[in-house]
């Protein structure tokens, strides 16, 4: 390097003009032959030691480098680079170590064999190489909601869940149905009225002298030990059957039928069918308690709504249909007018409200419409029966309980029936309604 004779700047030794300001530089003073450098910073004695271990036939065809082994690229910034990330610019991007026109000192010191590829290499115009590899097309995604990286990701690639085969078309699911509401309600109604039925088998039927249900079955001849047996296997089997594991629709089954077979099994071991009036009304009960319940968890479900009522048209058809040439219902209408009020004709009045009453349940969902209350007190009717008659004779109460103390339980056999047989039946329908 030399300074420039007008301003003084770094010039190259054979520079004969100045390139900042124009100015004509005086000669370079002689160099030795052996020290003198070529355009691309080398010595003349190197180019010909390099020229003479050139094959004879010449330099041959230009031949390119070979492209770099593929390297996955690295993650792209935050933030925008400064510069363009696939070599733009005006200038193109070269290797930083290769070797310029003003190198001082000479090439750095490299194998012989080397040395001709080196120097082809040196003197070879730049190749433009992008810093990272062309992109690969990917599939076009659905379109999605959400931009940017709060969007949700897609992979096209990603293996897709098959659904599992049933045998056949699955039934789709109602959005608006639950999902077997009485997996839990149903064992513990089970449970609980059994064990109340058992604790009602062991209250002592007479007190002098005193005896027990049991004592009907170990004493009693024939069909007489077929009542007390029929009770206690509906605690027993109550509380076993709802405390073991099973699946909702066989349990649903087994209390439905355990339930019936409180009335099922004496009519038929007697032999004696009651009168049609107290079948009905026994089925319209049955239809209502399991239509209320499932009123209550299906608010748009039809059958529900059409079990209540029929079990109201059956509680109501034994009064509206003529017996012995009148009709009960105008009879009991009469007797309100004429005055003759009693305890009788009071719970018949409100029976018949109390059913009517019922059919709210045609009102439109989602309300619920009562149906589990209206349920439990079809359920609790036997009690309520019970103690209307205890409040109408509370004179007679402490002789009946030193008497019969069984008396004032009778109820509960018949509540556990009932409440077996509706929540039984729930179960099954809903499976359907699901």
């Amino acid at each position: 390097m030399k300074k420039c004779a007008s301003c003084t700047k770094d010039l190259p030794e054979a520079a004969l003009h100045c390139v900042f300001c124009g100015a004509k530089q005086p000669p370079a003073p002689a160099v030795q032959p052996g020290l003198a450098k070529t355009a691309f910073g080398y010595s003349n004695e190197m180019m010909e030691h390099l020229k003479s271990q050139a094959p004879a036939s010449g330099p041959g065809p230009y031949v390119p480098p070979s492209p770099p082994a593929y390297q996955p690229p690295p993650p792209p910034p935050r933030h925008p680079p400064s510069q363009p990330p696939y070599g733009g610019g005006l200038a193109p991007s070269t290797n930083p170590n290769a070797a310029t026109m003003f190198v001082q000192g000479g090439p750095p010191q490299q194998p012989q064999q080397n040395q001709a590829a080196f120097m082809q290499t040196a003197v070879s115009p730049p190749q433009h190489q992008p810093q990272y590899p062309q992109p690969v097309p990917q599939p076009m995604a659905p379109p999605m909601s959400g931009m940017g990286v709060q969007g949700p990701q897609y992979n096209a690639y990603a293996p897709q869940p098959i659904a599992p085969y049933h045998g056949g078309a699955a039934r789709p699911h109602n959005a608006n149905a639950p999902i077997e509401p009485w997996k839990d309600a149903l064992p513990l109604v089970m449970i609980a009225w059994g064990i109340a039925t058992l604790v009602a088998f062991a209250v002592p039927m007479q007190i002098h002298p005193l005896v027990f249900n049991w004592d009907m079955i170990i004493h009693g001849e024939g069909l007489q030990k077929l009542p007390m047996l029929v009770v206690a296997a509906l605690g027993l089997l109550g509380v076993v059957l709802g405390a073991i594991p099973m699946a909702v629709l066989p349990r649903g089954i087994l209390a439905a039928l355990l339930g019936a077979s409180t009335v099922i099994v004496p009519l038929v071991a007697f032999g004696a069918l009651p009168p049609w009036q107290f079948l009905v009304v026994l089925g319209g009960v049955a239809c209502m308690i399991t239509g209320q319940l499932l009123r209550n968890e299906y608010v748009e479900s039809t059958l529900a709504r059409m079990l209540v009522t029929i079990g109201v048209a059956c509680v109501l058809l034994p009064i509206v249909v003529p017996d012995h040439g009148e009709i009960p219902l105008v009879m009991l209408l009469k007797s309100v007018i004429n005055g003759h009020v009693d305890s009788e004709t009071i719970l018949a009045l409100a029976t018949l409200v109390f059913v009517v009453v019922n059919l709210l349940a045609w009102l439109p969902g989602p309300a619920t419409a009562g149906g589990k209350i209206f349920a439990w007190i079809w359920i609790l009717a036997p009690f309520i029966v019970t103690a209307i008659g205890l409040v109408s004779n509370a004179s007679h109460i402490p002789d009946m309980i030193k008497e019969s103390p069984a008396t004032l339980v009778a109820w509960v056999p018949m509540t556990t029936a009932a409440a077996f047989v509706g929540y039984g039946l729930a179960t099954v329908f809903g499976k359907q309604l699901e």
